[in-house]
């Protein structure tokens, strides 16, 4: 069952079949560049149940992002709560197969689910966070928020660009 689709993608649950799928990107040392280091088997199933916990407990998570003319597993992308500051904030995340990278693919699910959280779950705002020297990420989020600053994340310590994008309040007839 999709939860999401665009043009060319369909965004669905990860079942924990999708630990394989997963491990190509999380598995893979140039994709996971900018974390502390490639995911072994089990962190990547660790992966999957905290993204299907947050799915039970808060009605959304990341979902894998499948293709849709060939049914490719393409990666994931979705909300999930993070904290940010002095608040719990709605922020998308987003991972791709490195071989298919520079195709769209991660800003046209990012895109989906910014509209998805500020349309359907009504959220006031929704961010991005990535890593300064992240370029490709970040250019993804440009597409997909309408600003930027950086802030010190909590749960790392480090620098991060915040990249949000508020809902627009509704016009009144």
């Amino acid at each position: 069952m999709w939860i999401l689709e665009t043009e060319r993608l369909a965004l669905r649950q990860f079942t924990s079949g999708d630990v394989d799928n997963l491990m190509q990107i999380f598995g893979d040392p140039a994709a996971m560049r900018f974390y502390p280091a490639p995911f072994d088997r089990e962190k990547t199933a660790g992966w999957i149940r905290w993204s299907l916990d947050s799915c039970e407990k808060n009605g959304f998570g990341l979902w894998a992002v499948i293709r849709k003319h060939d049914q490719l597993f393409l990666g994931d992308c979705g909300p999930m709560l993070q904290p940010v500051e002095d608040r719990t904030e709605m922020e998308i995340g987003y991972h791709m197969l490195r071989r298919e990278w520079g195709r769209g693919y991660a800003t046209e699910a990012a895109r989906a689910c910014r509209d998805y959280v500020l349309g359907t779950l009504k959220a006031p705002r929704v961010v991005s966070i990535v890593n300064p020297l992240n370029m490709a990420s970040r250019r993804v989020a440009e597409k997909v928020h309408t600003t930027m600053r950086e802030f010190t994340w909590v749960k790392t310590g480090t620098t991060q660009c915040l990249y949000s994008t508020e809902r627009e309040p509704a016009v009144e007839r």
